[in-house]
């Protein structure tokens, strides 16, 4: 009686055992392909799962390349690995819904396809267009550095060829054509230049005395404005300032700005001469000699050097 009893007890827990896991489960199918969509028979496809270590199914794709499984445990997730001689291994996590059917394809590459796929992923991209002029136009600034204008010049040429909305590469043509005196060229690439970056108002001052060399007096006064606008505080625009003072009679103002001129630029000529003589037109002989002598020093020859040479006996 006792062994009856504990053979119905375990044919009982055993049923209950099986009928949880009936309830636990799932199909797993799926096909083998080549890169070209062809069915790969015989090969191998091995299952495991991370939540039980030992368990391990093997199975293999038939002639249509497919495949197929009842999983037991439908609550876990499970990894399965593609294998077939010649073929580089795929791998894959799954995990099926209890009741539902996963379908998990794997389309193997070649050994060489994989390898080739490997280099052309692994080999550097080649540089765009745009890096390819960042890289010119730093070269050109080596060679500036170094003293070689006319190397840099080159290097700049070749990086707006390369990408011809690279503003820096423009304002850096913009000031060699300037320095160069070729005043044509640098209203051309001053004004591509900012057109690319507004920021670039220094390039004003160059394009006013530009367009002034070419004889363009409207164009040199709106570059002249613009400049004055974005660089109020500038010796240039100060002098500027003082000098529009001076010619409509308010001395004091000329004072004034042609004072904070030299303050921002010690070696301005023009402003110490033209500050001499508002100094001499206040009756203020020490600062007008000083600004006077002040000029002769930095420019003997310049322009005004006559006019100063013939106010300085009245001052001392």
């Amino acid at each position: 009686m006792k062994k009856t009893i504990r053979g119905l007890a375990a044919v009982a827990v055993f049923g209950v055992a099986a009928l949880v896991s009936a309830g636990a489960q799932a199909r797993l199918r799926g096909k083998v392909t080549d890169a070209s969509g062809n069915p790969v028979e015989g090969a191998t496809i091995t299952l495991t799962t991370p939540s039980i270590r030992i368990f391990k199914i093997t199975l293999k794709s038939d002639k249509k390349g497919e495949y197929g499984t009842i999983l037991n445990d439908a609550t876990i997730p499970y990894h399965l690995k593609f294998e077939k001689e010649g073929f580089a291994p795929m791998e894959a996590d799954k995990k099926v819904p209890v009741g539902d059917v996963g379908v998990v394809d794997a389309k193997l590459q070649t050994t060489a396809q994989a390898g080739a796929a490997a280099a052309a992923h692994a080999a550097p991209a080649a540089p765009s267009p745009s890096d390819q002029a960042a890289t010119t136009f730093n070269e050109g600034v080596d060679l500036l550095n170094a003293g070689n204008k006319s190397g840099a010049e080159a290097k700049f040429q070749e990086a707006v060829q390369k990408n011809p909305d690279l503003p820096q590469a423009w304002h850096a043509l913009t000031t060699l054509a300037y320095e160069k005196k070729n005043w044509p060229k640098t209203l051309e690439y001053g004004q591509k230049a900012v057109e690319l970056d507004p920021s670039l108002t220094q390039i004003y001052g160059l394009m006013a005395n530009a367009a002034q060399q070419s004889g363009d007096k409207k164009a040199a006064a709106e570059w002249q404005a613009k400049y004055e606008s974005a660089n109020p505080d500038t010796p240039e625009s100060l002098y500027n300032k003082g000098i529009e003072a001076y010619n409509q009679k308010k001395i004091k103002d000329a004072e004034t700005l042609l004072q904070k001129a030299v303050e921002a630029k010690p070696d301005f000529a023009l402003a110490h001469f033209w500050l001499g003589m508002v100094s001499f037109n206040l009756n203020k002989k020490p600062a007008a000699r000083e600004h006077l002598e002040k000029y002769l020093s930095l420019d003997p020859n310049g322009s005004e050097a006559a006019t100063a040479k013939e106010i300085l006996p009245l001052v001392k």
